[in-house]
């Protein structure tokens, strides 16, 4: 198949890029010239910006498209208007943000979702090209766009679009660094300083997928003509179990610190983004880490087993220690919650 990704040199559309041409299919990839990721050989780049000109996609003939980037629905209209109506497959990277709240347990494709406002739409409008392109620069409105996205696909292409709402992308290359400060902090530790705090219960569940699985289950969504909307994640696992993974990963002395949560809090630390991977215990973020991917499965998404996500992951990070992570807790934070009680 003749295929086109938008956003082929990032994160996850790297990963597609990759898997495409593993595959053996014919593979171009749109850039805005400002990317630091080679191609792979045979992969063809056609210099343009989705949020500029796109008549240059009239003079190609694609049969899929992956678009990992789109955070607003004009951008998904833009981009599917000069491929013409011989479009066979669209493949939309979306998220499970797109549900709004997690109250309920087990959220599955058939829940219902929140409607983007005029007020998000204008959120949209109002950023500039540089800023569209960011999944940070649209705030509280994320997910609801991400619907919109959704909407607008099913509005052009009927079945022939597919919504993939994904859930916490790891792997190596990761650029948001959320499992990779784990990863370099308890593999950072020494005898001599063992300690590691960690958010309590260790019970707290998880849910991430290796960017490779996305891109797999992607692949086989365009090969089958799967449409309509999938939950990609993992199932859920325990955080205990995660860090335990990455302290034999590394061979690290690290001792796991369990802070109440209550403390983490009252010391002005913001879960998430101070403490990636913790969700706070707020009704909306109840089941974050617990929506259902049974459909996903039911159709073949795999997740591979979690050390080969961590050993590629460490590996990659021990290159780059000079590095600074865009998330994780400074020493002070760290200081404070470590003279906390530890919780067995």
């Amino acid at each position: 198949m003749r295929v086109l990704v938008v956003g082929g040199t990032g994160f996850l559309g790297g990963a597609i890029t990759d898997a495409l041409v593993g595959a053996g299919h014919q593979v171009a990839v749109l850039v805005r010239g400002t990317t630091k990721r080679s191609l792979p050989d045979g992969v063809e780049a056609i210099a343009a910006d989705r949020y500029g000109d796109l008549s240059v996609l009239k003079q190609h003939k694609f049969d899929w498209v992956f678009d990992t980037c789109a955070f607003s629905p004009d951008a998904v209209r833009s981009l599917l208007e000069p491929l013409g109506d011989q479009l066979q497959r669209y493949v939309f990277i979306s998220s499970i943000s797109a549900y709004g709240t997690f109250a309920k347990s087990r959220l599955n494709e058939q829940d219902p979702v929140p409607n983007a406002t005029e007020d998000d739409l204008a959120i949209s409008r109002s950023l500039s090209p540089a800023e569209r392109s960011s999944a940070t620069s649209y705030g509280a409105s994320y997910g609801v766009l991400k619907r919109a996205c959704e909407l607008a696909a099913e509005e052009v292409l009927g079945e022939r679009a597919t919504s993939l709402r994904v859930g916490l992308l790891v792997g190596a290359g990761d650029y948001t660094d959320r499992l990779t400060w784990w990863i370099r902090r308890i593999d950072q530790g020494t005898s001599q300083n063992p300690a590691v705090p960690a958010p309590a219960p260790s019970s707290r569940q998880v849910q991430m997928i290796d960017v490779r699985d996305v891109a797999d289950f992607a692949l086989a969504c365009a090969e089958t003509k799967r449409g309509g909307i999938w939950n990609v994640t993992s199932s859920p696992f325990q955080l205990g179990d995660l860090l335990k993974d990455i302290i034999s990963e590394a061979g690290s002395p690290a001792r796991l610190h369990w802070v109440e949560e209550e403390h983490i809090i009252d010391a002005g630390i913001q879960p998430w983004t101070d403490l990636p991977v913790m969700m706070p215990s707020l009704p909306d973020y109840a089941h974050f880490m617990n929506v259902d991917t049974s459909q996903a499965e039911a159709a073949g998404l795999t997740c591979r087993p979690l050390s080969e996500t961590l050993g590629p992951l460490l590996a990659w990070d021990r290159t780059r220690r000079d590095t600074a992570l865009k998330c994780g807790l400074t020493e002070e934070q760290e200081a404070a919650l470590l003279q906390q009680h530890v919780v067995s």
